[in-house]
């Protein structure tokens, strides 16, 4: 197979796997933790993005871990992913989809970077997970900002020392 139409497809594959695994590890999160709370799960769906149940006992902190758990699971699973990873794999596939799946959990995490300055400006979209975090948890918008940048910052850098990013770039560089 031509090399460029090798690395358009594994893009594609790529993508078509990695979001959807995302959405179930987002949506995983939320269901984990209403679980947790002695919800029952009534609704489940990748394709709508959403978790519906009824019942559970929430108390602020439960209530506040139920919004943060979308962001935190698929990153979290991402973290171990980026530590198991196999640098010296030359597989074209593999190393655009680590990097790909790095990019879409991580780069879910600069929703909790920009929506806390909303927050803070009054524009913060009504129903978000990060609004309603901020409102639960009665964290400062400020704290949170902070966490997320930290959180994004070490990400990029486990996946630089684990040479995902440069692997990834090496892979769509190549002839061959």
């Amino acid at each position: 197979m031509n090399p460029a139409a090798k690395k358009i497809l594994s893009l594609f594959a790529s993508l078509i796997i990695a979001i959807p695994l995302y959405i179930f590890l987002h949506e995983g999160g939320h269901a984990l933790t209403a679980l947790l709370c002695g919800a029952k799960i009534t609704q489940f769906s990748i394709l709508e993005a959403y978790t519906g149940y009824n019942g559970g006992v929430f108390t602020p902190f439960s209530l506040s871990l139920f919004h943060i758990a979308g962001m935190l699971l698929p990153v979290f699973i991402s973290i171990i992913y980026m530590f198991s990873y196999r640098i010296k794999s030359k597989n074209v596939f593999y190393r655009i989809f680590s990097f790909m799946f790095l990019i879409i959990s991580v780069g879910s995490v600069l929703s909790w970077v920009i929506i806390p300055v909303l927050y803070l400006l009054n524009t913060a979209p009504q129903g978000d997970d990060v609004t309603n975090f901020l409102i639960s948890s009665g964290l400062n918008p400020w704290t949170v900002f902070a966490g997320a940048v930290a959180l994004i910052v070490c990400c990029l850098c486990i996946a630089w020392k684990k040479r995902i990013i440069q692997n990834y770039w090496t892979a769509v560089k190549a002839d061959s």
